[in-house]
């Protein structure tokens, strides 16, 4: 099977779809993906891309942190000097249409890196509201791997620590740890 669809293009989904309760009320649904183009086993640092929002500095910083947050807890260090990962992050405020794959569970692929292994595309249909973020390979310009959680504008009381509930369901979809050594680690 070709495994070259792009840059931003190869994602595959893995595991089931995760629905978990969002902070005051409603459904958040959460989700990832990842490309079999990852390294996962080399990565150990990582630095944010520009944040996106126009109009809200203090959101961008919410959500900086709260992803900064998850990454070190996972043993990544944020790096100004070649960072093997690049981070970024949008809101989408309309509904999104999104191709998502569905594909061996994460940390079993990394164990195995099958270049047999296949994936089945699912078109998903996301609420406004969805937030993404892509970790993406710092030399190849790849996104290797993304998660998502849709229908998080839906809570009308959200303030400032309210990101930080929705960026850690995301990453509970991303069980890897950073390398130590070569050798590789996972959470939970």
């Amino acid at each position: 099977m070709n495994r070259y669809f792009g840059a931003f293009v190869v994602l595959a989904l893995a595991g089931l779809s995760m629905v978990c309760c969002s902070p005051g009320g409603g459904r958040l649904f959460v989700e990832h993906d990842y490309s079999y183009e990852g390294h996962f086993k080399d990565y150990k640092s990582f630095n944010f891309l520009e944040c996106e929002f126009i109009d809200s500095t203090l959101l961008c910083s919410d959500i900086q942190d709260a992803i900064r947050h998850q990454m070190e807890a996972r043993g990544y260090k944020v790096s100004n000097r070649s960072p093997n990962l690049l981070v970024s992050y949008n809101i989408f405020r309309s509904d999104l249409r999104f191709r998502g794959y569905q594909q061996p569970v994460i940390k079993d692929w990394v164990v195995r890196e099958d270049d047999d292994a296949t994936y089945k595309r699912i078109d998903y249909n996301l609420d406004e509201g969805t937030l993404m973020i892509s970790l993406i390979d710092a030399e190849t310009y790849q996104v290797i791997w993304k998660g998502y959680a849709s229908k998080m504008m839906r809570n009308p009381n959200f303030k400032n620590n309210y990101f930080k509930g929705i960026v850690r369901s995301i990453f509970d979809q991303y069980p890897l740890m950073a390398t130590n050594n070569g050798s590789s680690g996972f959470g939970r």
